[in-house]
């Protein structure tokens, strides 16, 4: 063990050295280890040296800038990336995507931009919101992070943002109630980002039993401070399905409905 030990220290230092030579400007073995980990995306609580080249991607960056005519000072790059990918593995399945909790829209542009959804004939893309804020009936002392967001009426922005979509559908309302006011039989993407726990575990209630094998579930919120009570009620909603949530750096949830996913061109009709 202590020969495999000493070997195993040497050949590093070797390497260490081997990077030392080839790399510009290092001199000694901190700048080498500055230069190989210094970040490559550092943005919306998210500082890492893992490649990030998503955000040089032309899809992407089509994406980025139908989403910036939405909410031009937001930084959220690779929540974006997680949102656009979530939109691609839903196209797989048969089913419409759902976002409740829209502000602006935002990250629903994003996708929509990103999958050329007005082209999908077969799809509806349905956004819920009061356009007005959090309804203070439904916020609790646990929902902490509620208490920091002040909103301003968008209805009339959202409605004029995607008139150009055909199979867009705009419901205001509040949530859970508003969910019952449209006719949605099967969803394939559902995206969850209310800011406060009631309205949102009534989303998941409401979807799931619509959400095809496979769908998949966005939870914005569930990793960041002051968002703990949502991530705690969200936890116990995906076990009470035998389902668990993927924690993302990002700060978001990822949940997959169980069950066997039936993907390629025979599943891309949602009905």
């Amino acid at each position: 063990m202590e020969v495999t030990t000493r070997a195993l220290e040497h050949s590093l230092v070797q390497r260490l050295r081997m990077k030392i030579a080839g790399i510009p400007g290092a001199r000694t073995a901190y700048d080498t280890l500055r230069l190989i980990f210094a970040p490559t995306f550092r943005e919306d609580g998210l500082s890492t040296s893992h490649n990030c080249d998503f955000v040089r991607d032309p899809q992407f960056l089509r994406a980025h800038e139908a989403a910036q005519k939405h909410e031009a000072r937001v930084s959220i790059r690779w929540r974006m990336h997680v949102t656009q990918w979530a939109g691609f593995h839903a196209m797989q399945l048969g089913g419409d995507f759902v976002e409740c909790g829209v502000n602006r829209g935002f990250l629903s542009a994003s996708v929509m931009a990103y999958l050329d959804f007005k082209s999908l004939h077969d799809r509806k893309f349905f956004l819920f919101d009061t356009y007005s804020g959090l309804v203070e009936e439904l916020v609790t002392e646990e929902d902490v992070a509620a208490h920091r967001h002040a909103y301003k009426d968008c209805h009339d922005f959202v409605v004029d943002a995607f008139k150009r979509y055909p199979n867009v559908v705009i419901v205001k309302g509040v949530v859970p109630d508003s969910l019952r006011t449209v006719e949605i039989e099967r969803v394939a993407y559902l995206s969850i980002d209310m800011n406060c726990v009631q309205p949102e575990i009534a989303a998941m209630e409401y979807f799931w039993p619509r959400l095809v094998a496979g769908g998949i579930v966005i939870i914005d919120d569930y990793g960041f401070s002051g968002h703990e009570a949502q991530k705690r009620a969200a936890d116990r909603f995906a076990a009470s399905v035998g389902a668990r949530i993927l924690s993302l750096p990002t700060g978001q949830g990822l949940l997959l409905k169980p069950g066997p996913a039936k993907l390629g061109a025979d599943a891309a009709s949602p009905r």
